[in-house]
């Protein structure tokens, strides 16, 4: 019969116990795994909404002790990041850092079936901003008024640029046409930033944008009028379209934060609580600024109020433009 040695089987019994505590720590590092949350941005870097989104998901982490990033998936007008979140698991480790082109995406895009009312579930409105009415120095016009003046004197020979079919820059140059009696040639870019270096430089006459202040600075474009319900805080002297006689062109982008349907109320919740937390940060809120957006902050059911009443609101610009997408 085969004998087995004391020191074999000892040396067997350690080799055991080793295998035993390795295989315990390695479960317990298991459950100590650090999740990270991710926001996804449904548009290219450095423009407004992601410059906002890792300003507030900075603070939100530090205000949650949570590990998030910021995830870019630009493309398709915003479907790209949208379908990401709407398809994610309901955890709170992916939400949505979007604006109004996830409310009409489905009107301008009609492969797009969702319902944004339901399609996602709002967790917490950050910002509210105009559009400028950003024209070429060179026109000899210094209000909005005389620039709609020019502009019936010479039907079809001014332009105007967007960042493409269906963008929020379309919508409101097709909606200025439809409310003064204007002809203007549409002229889409792959951005808004492209179009007001155009501007700029002469090549365009006018655009709607929100960050053509740096070239009215520097006297290379005219801003005549914001499309907000209220002024830029970086520009107190220009009115808004309102104040200056058109009455129905309010135009007022926003900046929010989703989650996927059936994310649990709880987390929501707190969430809701961080965005709040820093849009009373005094820094934040001069920086929003800086940017020409108010600091909005409230319960989901702000932001959800901000979808329904675009779901109101660009369906009957479309209708009154005539605008139409085909599939």
């Amino acid at each position: 019969m085969y004998k087995v040695s004391k020191r074999t089987i000892l040396k067997s019994l350690a080799v055991a116990a080793a295998l035993s505590i390795s295989a315990g720590a390695g479960a317990q590092g298991s459950q100590n795994v650090i999740k990270v949350i991710k926001v996804i941005v449904p548009y290219a870097a450095g423009g407004i909404s992601d410059q906002v989104a890792r300003s507030v998901v900075e603070r939100m982490s530090k205000t949650l002790a949570q590990t998030m990033i910021v995830e870019n998936r630009p493309g398709a007008g915003s479907r790209i990041g949208s379908d990401l979140v709407m398809r994610a698991a309901p955890d709170g480790l992916t939400l949505l850092f979007t604006n109004p082109s996830y409310t009409f995406l489905p009107l301008t895009d009609p492969t797009v079936k969702y319902d944004a009312a339901k399609a996602l579930a709002p967790v917490a409105p950050v910002g509210k901003y105009g559009l400028m009415v950003a024209v070429s120095s060179k026109l000899p016009v210094n209000s909005l008024n005389e620039f709609i003046a020019h502009a019936k004197k010479h039907p079809g020979q001014l332009s105007y640029g967007s960042s493409g079919m269906g963008s929020g820059a379309h919508f409101a140059g097709e909606y200025f046409q439809t409310l003064t009696g204007t002809k203007m040639v549409h002229v889409p870019y792959k951005s808004t930033a492209a179009a007001v270096i155009d501007v700029a430089g002469g090549v365009l006459d006018l655009t709607f944008d929100a960050t053509a202040k740096p070239y009215a600075d520097a006297g290379k474009v005219k801003i005549l009028a914001v499309t907000g319900d209220q002024r830029d805080p970086r520009l107190p002297d220009v009115p808004t379209a309102f104040q200056s006689g058109m009455k129905d062109f309010v135009l007022t982008s926003w900046l929010g934060i989703f989650a996927p349907v059936g994310t649990p109320a709880a987390i929501i919740e707190k969430y809701n609580k961080a965005v709040n937390a820093a849009l009373i940060e005094p820094a934040f809120v001069k920086q929003l600024e800086d940017l020409g957006i108010t600091a909005a902050g409230g319960q989901p059911s702000v932001l959800a109020g901000f979808v329904q009443q675009d779901m109101i609101l660009y369906p009957r610009i479309a209708a009154e433009s005539k605008l139409t997408f085909k599939e």
